[in-house]
């Protein structure tokens, strides 16, 4: 095979597909790598072989039922990190006030909560709470409101219509029609 210049190799003349629908999907790709360079191998499974936790189209890895050949949309790039970040430092909630100056984007890159928290009233942070006394809490408070008042919205990261009808049975379960989500828009 020979190296060099060779325009018959070439997919267009028009650098990253200017002026195309996706103008900079090689740039958003290689800061996407750039990213998880510390998960690669695992971000690489994920975006291969996972299901798209930012929309319901079906996607099957790299592949959906919507278009031909491969599919990596920016939206899902750009989602890849929240699923391969490591875990918060449970320090940095000790003091809530020290947060305040910092940005959405600072937040997220502090990692994910690992474990269920809570802050109450006149707290200066979050304390660590276990599993069964979080979901006691949830239950003991849904409990005690009139289902009229009860209302649920769902954002679509990570929620596929499967869980849109699961979570509506929820809700009318509960005895609310009160139900939302953010699909229609994403």
């Amino acid at each position: 095979m020979e190296f060099g210049w060779n325009p018959s190799m070439w997919a267009s003349p028009v650098p990253f597909g200017m002026g195309h629908e996706k103008p900079g999907h090689f740039r958003d790709m290689a800061r996407t790598w750039w990213k998880n360079r510390d998960q690669l191998e695992y971000a690489t499974r994920i975006l291969k072989d996972g299901v798209c936790d930012g929309c319901a189209l079906g996607t099957t890895g790299i592949h959906d039922f919507t278009l031909d050949g491969v599919h990596l949309c920016s939206i899902r790039l750009e989602l890849l990190r929240l699923n391969t970040m490591g875990a918060l430092d449970p320090k940095h909630l000790n003091e809530v006030d020290s947060l305040v100056e910092l940005s959405g984007e600072d937040l997220r890159e502090l990692g994910r909560i690992p474990f269920p928290m809570i802050r109450y009233g006149g707290d200066r942070g979050f304390t660590r709470l276990g599993w069964d006394d979080a979901l006691e809490l949830i239950a003991d408070r849904v409990r005690k409101i009139d289902p009229k008042r009860l209302a649920f919205y769902l954002t679509s990261r990570g929620i596929t219509n499967e869980v849109y009808y699961g979570a509506q049975k929820v809700a009318r379960f509960l005895g609310t029609n009160n139900i939302d989500n953010s699909a229609r828009i994403c």
